[in-house]
């Protein structure tokens, strides 16, 4: 079986914290053959551990090698764009870490400068390959909750010195929009477009409790879809929180989602539990081998993730 030979562009937090144990468990399909960081010291020290035989100076370099049939772009959110637009240009498929711009007009001005290109870009939007959201998603379409009234949205994390994303020098002194809750908001975009759809009002409060994080660390929003649902979208990373993600609340039931789980309660309390280990990076990369080496639709491109974006700013601004 042929495997992918990728290239990575940028080796820090997301690679070494979030894409080691899934590029570990697809050897089958995957080969790391090259990478490179703006710092070449960092860039050398993930190739010993991970066993990459080829270390560049650039991403310039890293791209006009033959070897390489692909590349994951994992940089700082406002460095992505022009490396996406020179990776499409080189005719190397990409997949690049989310959000796909710093705000709405710079993903929209991206992506009608892609779209010159027909070689393949996939989002890195690991959410869009969790299978709890699918299976919840599921059961809205397929009527189990009844009616959708209300939708309940938590993004909530104490975020502090000791977190290592906190330490990225891009985050603390943030030129996207919205700081922390862009970065990590659009998966919860996407996880609430998946559910009810885009909503179509969006009305917004924003606030700004620890000066450490740039420009707020918390955004509340009040939501009503085209079915009527109503919903509600609490962001703070200044406060601790244990619990689901998402509650759906609907005329025959409820539903509540996990990071690797989701639970149906029907009217009378009867519970149906999903539940996963799936590594969805693990999922995401497999699914990048296979858009690359066998031509699968993208499952997640950068019109998907824009309107992911456009949701989350309009929280956020």
């Amino acid at each position: 079986m042929a495997k992918l030979r990728l290239g990575l562009i940028g080796t820090g937090v997301a690679a070494n914290r979030l894409y080691l144990p899934a590029f570990a468990r697809l050897g089958r399909k995957l080969e790391l053959v090259a990478c490179t960081n703006r710092t070449r010291k960092k860039a050398e020290a993930y190739a010993k551990l991970v066993g990459i035989p080829k270390v560049t100076d650039s991403a310039a370099e890293l791209l006009a090698l033959p070897e390489v049939d692909a590349v994951l772009i994992s940089l700082p959110i406002d460095a992505q764009p022009e490396l996406v637009l020179s990776a499409l240009k080189a005719g190397k498929p990409v997949l690049s870490e989310k959000p796909v711009a710093p705000s709405l007009a710079a993903g929209r001005k991206l992506v009608k400068a892609a779209a010159r290109h027909s070689t393949p870009w996939l989002v890195g939007e690991n959410h869009a390959f969790m299978p709890a959201i699918a299976r919840l998603a599921r059961w809205v379409e397929d009527g189990r909750l009844g009616e959708p009234r209300l939708l309940q949205a938590f993004q909530l994390a104490w975020m502090d010195r000791k977190n290592p994303f906190f330490a990225t020098r891009w985050r603390q002194q943030p030129t996207h929009v919205g700081g922390f809750i862009t970065d990590a908001g659009v998966h919860l975009a996407h996880t609430v477009r998946r559910v009810l759809g885009m909503p179509k009002v969006v009305k917004n409060l924003t606030a700004q409790f620890d000066p450490a994080l740039l420009p707020i660390d918390t955004a509340l929003a009040l939501l009503r879809f085209e079915s009527g649902a109503l919903g509600t979208w609490t962001s703070c990373f200044s406060a601790h929180h244990k619990g689901p993600m998402l509650r759906v609340y609907g005329s025959r039931g409820t539903a509540e989602l996990g990071w690797d789980n989701a639970v149906l309660r029907n009217a009378k309390g009867k519970e149906t539990v999903f539940r996963t280990n799936v590594d969805s990076f693990e999922a995401q990369f497999s699914h990048f081998c296979d858009v690359v080496l066998r031509g699968a639709p993208v499952a997640y491109g950068p019109d998907e993730a824009l309107l992911d974006l456009e949701l989350i700013e309009a929280i956020v601004r």
